[in-house]
């Protein structure tokens, strides 16, 4: 796992928050999933230039390579087909998470919002630690 993923203070008792998150991807319900893509469609449609701007950010963040490795790792992970809504909110969620130092708070929130429906305390996560 990138060391991108980690936090300075994630507690390594209690789970990081890459570990919570990660373990909230394996109990995603299909009703979760739904919910989750259809809230990242309805982001995509009243945003787009917006989430375009946070993923620039985060990007500037991260660099390229743990971007690309990071976000491909998580959405991955989603079991979902590439680019479908969930593929993208998950990858889009774990980017956020990554760069939470880094981001300001209405970019972190537009990339973690679809999937914060099925993980709330991900909205809170940004402030965590």
């Amino acid at each position: 796992m990138s060391r991108a993923f980690v936090k300075e203070g994630d507690s390594t008792t209690s789970g990081s928050l890459v570990d919570r998150f990660y373990q909230g991807l394996l109990g995603l319900s299909d009703p979760a999933r739904a919910l989750i893509g259809k809230r990242q469609q309805q982001a995509w449609i009243a945003s787009q230039t917006n989430i375009e701007a946070a993923r620039r950010q985060a990007l500037a963040a991260l660099g390229d390579d743990s971007y690309r490795e990071i976000f491909d790792a998580a959405a991955e992970r989603a079991g979902d087909p590439p680019q479908s809504p969930v593929w993208l909110a998950v990858g889009d969620a774990a980017i956020a998470l990554a760069a939470r130092r880094r981001l300001d708070a209405d970019h972190f929130a537009l990339l973690v919002g679809p999937l914060g429906v099925a993980l709330p305390w991900l909205k809170d996560a940004a402030s965590q630690g």
